[in-house]
């Protein structure tokens, strides 16, 4: 139903071309596709499509997808000027989402404890055929904002199967990296079988219950303690009765943790 010309060369407006013509605005306002024809578009007055190199193209006549175009200027058949034929840009380039979860929508852990987090990814469609008909599923506006918000479900699903599996203390002290390994292995894998290709997920903090905080704080206080005496603003004797007095209190914090996470295993 199309054919690509050689020998053609794509102009900013021709009367005859159909083509992407984008605002040139980059925020999560910005649509990821476009669907030709719009209301009041005319396809039987159009020769030509022009896919540029960072998109593709899914052909559609009469609600069956007839074929997937790259980059490149394409004769339209003169039986697919008609009513029913549908053209779908589709953005392939690279796209930088930043995420977040709020502890109090947090990923529930093994003993019930909720971990907040945020970090960033970067991801392209890799699948246009996969994209449109998994992900956007018949609606006719997608921008980077619809993206980022399935994203976030996602992510709510795959780092709950991996949550699961330990305890909040686990996580953050024992097993962070492991965890954190498993959930872009966990993600990428989800991301595939809905045509999306990641490149990077970076965990860039965890938000952890009050009282692992009021652990982190203890423990960023015995390191300034550590550093006072090295810098000699502190002596030996005074360190090891300050240091002594933090380590009480971090052991007391995790006994309780612990005890916690005993009681909530037994339910």
């Amino acid at each position: 139903m199309y054919r690509e010309v050689k020998d053609r060369k794509a102009k900013d407006y021709n009367p005859d071309t159909i083509s992407w013509q984008r605002e040139g605005k980059d925020d999560f306002t910005t649509p990821l596709m476009h669907i030709y024809p719009q209301p009041g578009d005319k396809i039987q007055n159009k020769k030509y499509f022009v896919v540029k190199d960072y998109e593709k193209v899914l052909f559609y006549n009469k609600g069956t997808l007839i074929d997937i175009a790259g980059g490149g200027i394409y004769e339209i058949d003169r039986s697919a000027r008609t009513k029913g034929t549908e053209i779908v840009w589709v953005d392939t380039s690279f796209l930088d989402i930043p995420w977040g979860i709020p502890i109090t929508h947090g990923i529930p852990t093994k003993e019930g404890c909720t971990i907040g987090l945020h970090g960033d990814l970067k991801l392209k469609i890799n699948d246009a055929k996969i994209f449109y008909q998994r992900i956007v599923a018949g609606k006719k506006i997608w921008t980077r904002q619809d993206i980022k918000d399935w994203i976030m479900s996602l992510l709510h699903t795959s780092l709950r199967d991996v949550f699961k599996t330990y305890t909040a203390n686990s996580i953050i002290y024992e097993d962070r990296e492991r965890v954190i390994h498993q959930t872009t292995a966990k993600v990428t894998d989800e991301f595939i079988q809905y045509g999306l290709e990641l490149t990077t997920f970076n965990v860039k903090d965890l938000k952890m219950p009050e009282k692992y905080e009021r652990i982190e704080e203890l423990n960023v206080k015995k390191k300034n303690l550590q550093d006072d005496l090295l810098n000699g603003k502190i002596t030996q004797e005074e360190y090891n009765e300050k240091a002594k007095l933090i380590e009480r209190f971090i052991n007391e914090t995790l006994d309780e943790l612990k005890k916690s996470e005993e009681k909530l295993s037994k339910i």
